[in-house]
């Protein structure tokens, strides 16, 4: 590793709920650049807007051993995520079988 590098960081899923998972508007960069919005209320209900015309969502999120999970519109089952912790503060957000995305505040 270079000097002054940092190494990625899993967020537990205690530190996501409170430090992420708590209200807050968030702001999601996918893979191809595009963004929207999450809010993750303290009663498990999930908002997304933003991104496509007409995309804007609610749905259900939950903490597990690992990270947390979410199902959004109409989603027949629920997706998992990894939040790993980057060098400046912002969360990679990694879907235990597919992309990645970039959370910011």
């Amino acid at each position: 590793m270079a000097s002054g590098a940092v190494a990625a960081e899993l967020v537990s899923p205690d530190e996501l709920k409170s430090g992420w998972l708590d209200g807050r508007t968030v702001t999601t960069t996918g893979p191809r650049g595009g963004t929207s919005t999450l809010v993750f209320g303290a009663d498990g209900k999930v908002t997304r807007s933003g991104g496509r015309a007409g995309s804007a969502t609610g749905g259900a999120w939950r903490v597990d051993e690992d990270g947390f999970c979410m199902t959004l519109g109409s989603a027949r089952r629920e997706s998992c995520y990894l939040a790993i912790r980057t060098a400046d503060g912002a969360l990679k957000v990694v879907r235990r079988q597919a992309s990645a995305f970039t959370w910011r505040r």
